[in-house]
């Protein structure tokens, strides 16, 4: 006792700095933990209850070669009933006759086509629009075409989320793993993290377009995006937020329900994660606070940090303190890593640990610029 008496005597002007210091470190401790609460709970599924009819949607635009890539892996689904539709938004090259290739091999496939001489500014709101009304099935599942599912269980396992009151479903879509990607799939999954965590809050601001499902009846009540056609942000999100009112949303987080995006190329990240920062300034104040707390609560903890190493004489202590942080959040990304059955990447969060914010800030500019439609 008298030796923390001392210590606090120490400090003088510095001891609302070491409260903040504390405050700080047992936040993003106690938060990271809640967070990663939240990844381990499992999806609620619908027992004893017959297969319900699903239907597939997928829209393409001068992708000829990613549907003969990846189109037979949804296709090929391991499911009783299901079909996929296929809705062409203005293709010039020949993903009309690749689509009739795989039309008399596969009779599950419907497609329906938007010409390219449309007058529409944008169409990927129509094209799915299109598909939805075209769809058989109640339950919906939608992809994009540079996807694949990792499963061929992929649609059993997303409908198996769908209950009678259940609106939304949402999974996980990573990069592939191949050389270059570690900084991509590791801010995918944070994304994915991120998404459970505020839908865990009530607070549905977030979707993946390469891996979600929502049931047709919800949508024709909500009359879908009649509100904004013409533009393409938020084809994803906002529809989970106004489906969320008319019913349950639930992520899945079985290895089974996961895409992996073949994609790799610099401008199709770019684009990725731009569109994410797009969507992220239009979210309610509650949501970005929930959503900035916990990097909020690290970035002030380093701060502190940093000014009793540079300006006290308990810089070690402060050391000490960074290491300890540090390995604790190794420790807990890799075992959220392990439940979704993810790479280890503790190399990559170091990096991210001392220059992410450089990352954040340069994709967070070129939002501002850009961003209205990926390629």
């Amino acid at each position: 006792m008298n030796g923390f008496i001392a210590f606090w005597d120490g400090l003088g002007p510095h001891r609302l700095f070491f409260i903040l210091l504390v405050l700080s470190f047992l936040g993003h401790v106690f938060f990271l933990i809640f967070r990663y609460r939240v990844l381990s709970g499992r999806g609620k599924k619908e027992e004893g209850r017959e297969p319900e009819g699903v239907s597939v949607i997928i829209t393409s635009s001068n992708k000829a070669d990613l549907l003969r890539q990846n189109l037979e892996y949804f296709l090929r689904q391991d499911y009783p009933c299901f079909e996929v539709v296929v809705v062409d938004e203005c293709s010039e090259d020949d993903t009309k006759e690749v689509l009739s290739d795989f039309q008399e091999r596969y009779p599950n496939l419907k497609t329906s086509r938007i010409p390219p001489e449309t007058k529409f500014r944008q169409t990927k709101k129509i094209a799915i629009h299109i598909g939805v009304l075209a769809a058989q099935y109640d339950v919906l599942l939608f992809s994009e075409i540079e996807c694949r599912p990792a499963s061929d269980q992929w649609i059993r396992t997303m409908a198996s989320a769908f209950g009678e009151r259940t609106a939304v479903v949402l999974g996980m879509a990573n990069y592939v793993e191949a050389k270059g990607t570690g900084l991509r799939r590791y801010f995918r999954f944070l994304r994915f993290w991120q998404m459970c965590l505020l839908s865990r809050l009530g607070v549905h601001v977030m979707a993946d377009g390469c891996n979600m499902g929502y049931r047709k009846k919800y949508y024709l009540e909500a009359r879908g995006y009649t509100e904004n056609t013409q533009s393409y942000m938020g084809y994803d999100s906002d529809i989970v937020k106004k489906l969320s009112r008319k019913g349950k949303v639930e992520i899945v987080k079985d290895a089974a329900s996961f895409v992996v995006l073949d994609e790799t190329g610099r401008r199709a990240w770019k684009s990725d994660y731009v569109y994410h920062y797009v969507q992220r300034r239009q979210w309610p104040w509650l949501a970005q606070g929930w959503g900035t707390l916990d990097f909020a609560l690290e970035a002030l903890f380093y701060a502190l940090a940093f000014h009793f190493i540079f300006r006290t004489e308990y810089g070690w202590y402060a050391g000490g303190c960074m290491l300890l942080v540090y390995v604790y959040d190794v420790l807990m990304v890799r075992a959220a890593l392990r439940k979704l059955n993810q790479k280890q990447l503790s190399g990559m969060l170091f990096c991210m640990n001392a220059c992410g914010f450089v990352y954040k800030g340069y994709y967070w500019l070129a939002s501002l610029w850009g961003g209205e439609r990926r390629k």
